[in-house]
């Protein structure tokens, strides 16, 4: 089962949770694997794992060594201090404002990092073009379209009540919380909604939003299976502690994958040994033979000596004749001459 991503009234909700890191400083940026990042102010960590959630985290994870983005970023923010922190709308976009110089974090869709100054991009994790928007360095920054609607003007809407909700800009599960309190089936169209049905979804969506409260749904064995702002569930203080309870780190694919990829690294470090130690085996074996002739030499430098000078005196043919008188063996051809 795929795991639940948060939803716009998530990101509502956990913009109003943070607000006490404004007037925090800036502490580290850190870019943990690819599209997931933590956010350090002192003690206070924050996860970013983009297109699914964003939120405190008491899970620590190390970090590889910083990339291009990673270092750009921490030179531009070092120093600065958190004046703002706010969600642009209802939409799933997180603004960190230090002081001018705004980390804007898009989590919809695949999610991206814009760092942007004076309305320019100053640098962009995933480079991207629309027609109308472009998130590249230098560019202007733009923020998407929205269209978050008023319940008024939903019941404008011709569309299927479910379909109409959407614009409500607080996400389909909460959408879907909505109707199934107050009733009514989501393929009914909104313009045959009759004013007790108008009212009683009015009533249904201000009870939700008087209501929020972070909580985990549980599976058999006690597992983790969702979390809300709504309906059943075991409370937490924060949604926060929620989001670490329901995500944890890391999940049992990650934990595979880096697995894997220590199995990987670990083989081919040993392959690398083993090159190394036969290698080390055939320099030794070099190195003995080499000690072996400078011995020889050594303890036959004057007999080596009269070899060269009747070489230099009588060419090949006299050596021919010392190694036939003492028995050595000659390869004229290759001028070697093996001493018995």
């Amino acid at each position: 089962m795929p795991q639940r991503t948060m939803a716009n009234l998530d990101y509502s909700y956990i913009s109003t949770e943070l607000q006490p890191l404004v007037g925090r400083f800036f502490d580290k940026f850190y870019e943990l694997r690819t599209g997931v990042f933590r956010l350090k102010f002192g003690r206070d960590n924050i996860i970013i794992e983009l297109g699914v959630r964003l939120h405190l985290t008491k899970y620590i994870e190390e970090a590889p060594e910083a990339s291009n983005f990673t270092m750009k970023l921490r030179k531009e923010l070092k120093g600065k201090k958190l004046s703002a922190l706010s969600q642009h709308g209802k939409d799933r976009i997180i603004i960190f404002d230090f002081e001018g110089t705004q980390l804007i974090a898009e989590m919809f869709g695949e999610g991206n990092l814009a760092l942007v100054r004076d309305g320019k991009i100053l640098a962009v994790y995933s480079r991207k073009k629309w027609k109308g928007r472009e998130l590249t360095a230098r560019a202007e920054y733009a923020f998407p379209p929205s269209q978050t609607k008023s319940m008024e003007e939903i019941f404008n809407s011709v569309a299927p009540i479910g379909a109409a909700l959407r614009d409500l800009n607080i996400g389909m599960d909460y959408a879907r919380a909505i109707l199934a309190d107050a009733g009514i089936p989501d393929s009914k169209p909104t313009n045959s909604l009759s004013k007790e049905e108008k009212n009683s979804l009015e009533s249904s969506y201000k009870k939700l939003m008087e209501t929020l409260s972070p909580k985990v749904i549980y599976a058999e064995e006690n597992k983790p299976a969702g979390f809300s702002l709504f309906g059943e569930g075991k409370e937490f203080p924060t949604l926060s502690e929620a989001l670490d309870e329901y995500y944890g780190i890391p999940t049992p694919q990650e934990e595979a994958e880096e697995k894997k990829g220590k199995t990987e690294e670990k083989e081919r470090l040993l392959r690398m040994l083993e090159t190394q130690e036969k290698r080390f085996e055939e320099l030794k074996k070099e190195s003995e033979e080499e000690k072996k002739s400078g011995d020889f030499i050594y303890e036959n430098f004057e007999e080596i000596q009269k070899i060269i000078d009747l070489y230099k005196k009588g060419g090949m043919n006299s050596i021919e004749e010392l190694a036939n008188k003492k028995g050595w063996k000659l390869n004229k051809e290759k001028r070697e001459l093996e001493i018995l």
